[in-house]
């Protein structure tokens, strides 16, 4: 069974702006972190450019966080196929990162959560990517 998310972290708490892209999923998050995550249909499967990423950070009012994330994730029966991401920590860029070597997604894909200090265990259990937490509220 395939998960598919593309779309931002944020390692606290934003309020939604007025208006959402078509499709977008705007969701506060407890756990492993308090804060924002924001789902975008539109780049699923993609990597966009850290231009895309950046211009979409500031229209969610999300680059005014400390630190935020945007990952493209692709899953596959359990095992991560694909990892694209990039953000912004303490006001440094990062990334962008692109893996899908099987042999490197895996530590790919916890150092861009190491970002926003979530640890290893709770990336490869991220509350978030369960089933159900993005559906329609």
């Amino acid at each position: 069974m395939t998960y598919r998310f593309a779309g931002f972290l944020v390692a606290q708490r934003i309020e939604c702006p007025g208006s959402l892209p078509e499709g977008a999923a705007w969701r506060e998050i407890s756990k492993p972190f308090t804060g924002t995550g924001v789902r975008l249909p539109d780049f699923l499967g993609k990597s966009p450019s850290a231009g895309e990423v950046s211009a979409a950070a500031e229209r969610l009012g999300l680059s005014r966080s400390d630190a935020w994330l945007y990952l493209t994730y692709d899953c596959w029966g359990g095992q991560i196929d694909f990892v694209y991401g990039l953000g912004s920590k303490n006001r440094i860029p990062f990334g962008p990162v692109e893996e899908d070597a099987q042999e490197r997604v895996i530590d790919a894909y916890c150092a861009l959560m190491q970002q926003l200090e979530v640890s290893r265990l709770d990336a490869l259990n991220f509350e978030p990517f369960k089933r159900g937490f993005w559906a329609e509220r």
